[in-house]
């Protein structure tokens, strides 16, 4: 692995901002990186032109940064499978000009939910956000001492078979100190909890305008809703 602070690896944990107005957008870009990389093998098969394409729409961000009036309804996401989407069709034209076709090109040039590649960019883009969740809820508990919110859900979702009290054993093993079965479910409470602050400040992120209108559509988008409760109705906007 390459640690030089200045590649796209490197960069991927280190920006935290509202995505217009970012003075390093490679930076912002690079947290979904897998949704990228994800959406163009979809749309270009070949692993030596997809990797191109990625590295070509990088240098574009770089140079050009980001133009969000361009975008529907402010949201990174449109925004970016947008200009992905374009650098692959102009990738295709400028190399492979035989394959796929013209119909197939200009097809290619609007977005579709039911398409394959959108369905992949869709599902990676769902998971990037939930990834960033469970890592700033990791570094909470790090940085907080007594703190068990990320290894308490951690058992919780690894072992959904188990009841509370096999749950508390688990943690107990881990911490070294005993851990009652109903202290347990009520540390699990604060950590949904936690967890889903994490999610709604990460999907802030990705929209020009986080009224709670546009929230609530991008988690019925994404089907996040459930992880996240009633969280929004005690949440300022």
């Amino acid at each position: 692995m390459n640690d030089d602070p200045a590649t796209p690896r490197s960069m991927l944990e280190q920006i935290s901002t509202c995505w217009p107005s970012l003075g390093d957008p490679v930076r912002f870009v690079m947290r979904y990186a897998p949704a990228i990389r994800r959406y163009v093998s979809a749309i270009v098969p070949n692993p030596h032109d997809a990797e191109e394409v990625t590295q070509d729409f990088l240098v574009r961000v770089l140079e050009q940064g980001f133009r969000p009036e361009n975008v529907s309804r402010g949201r990174f996401r449109d925004y970016l499978r947008g200009a992905v989407r374009h650098v692959a069709i102009d990738h295709l034209r400028r190399r492979r000009p035989e394959l796929p076709g013209a119909a197939v090109l200009d097809q290619l040039a609007q977005p579709d939910p039911a398409r394959e590649a959108d369905r992949a960019f869709t599902a990676e883009w769902r998971q990037c956000l939930l990834n960033r969740a469970w890592q700033a809820l990791e570094s909470q508990q790090r940085q907080s001492p007594g703190s068990v919110d990320h290894s308490v859900l951690r058992i919780h979702v690894e072992h959904p078979e188990l009841d509370s009290a096999a749950q508390a054993g688990l943690l107990s093993s881990e911490l070294g100190r005993s851990v009652r079965p109903d202290a347990f479910r009520k540390q699990l409470s604060r950590a949904r909890q936690r967890f889903a602050q994490h999610l709604i400040t990460e999907l802030r992120k990705t929209l020009e305008s986080p009224t709670r209108e546009a929230l609530e559509d991008e988690l019925a988008d994404l089907e996040l809703r459930d992880y996240v409760g009633d969280l929004l109705d005690h949440s300022d906007q």
